[in-house]
C-alpha cells in the first residue's frame, strides 16, 4: 500500500488505474492542494460513504473518487471526467 499523512491508495488498483486511465492514483492527491474543486457525496458499495472530487489539472477535468479511511482519503479511482461530470464542475465553480 503506498500512503502519505492524508492519502492512501492500494498498490495493485494504482497500477489497474494507470492501465485503465492513464493516471496514477498518488497523483490524485494533487487535486487537493489548494486549487479550486467540486466535492460532492457519491453512492458507495456496502454502506460505505464515498465522495468525487472534481478539479482541473494540466487543463483537463479530473475526477478522483474515494472514502475515508481513518484520517486518509484512501483512493477509489482516479480519471478524465466525463461530460456530465464535467459540466457539473463548469456549473458549480462558475464557469471556469
Amino acid at each position: 500500500m503506498g500512503e502519505t499523512d492524508d492519502f492512501e491508495w492500494d498498490d495493485d488498483k494504482d497500477a489497474a488505474n494507470r492501465a485503465k486511465h492513464g493516471l496514477p492514483l498518488p497523483l490524485a492527491a494533487r487535486l487537493f492542494d489548494g486549487r479550486v474543486r467540486l466535492d460532492r457525496q457519491a453512492r458507495g458499495e456496502r454502506g460505505e460513504l464515498r465522495f468525487e472530487t472534481i478539479a482541473v489539472f494540466n487543463e483537463t477535468v479530473l475526477l478522483r473518487a474515494w472514502t475515508w479511511r481513518g484520517r486518509r482519503r484512501r483512493a477509489i479511482s482516479f480519471r478524465s471526467a466525463n461530460e456530465v461530470e464535467r459540466r457539473a464542475y463548469q456549473e458549480a465553480i462558475g464557469g471556469c
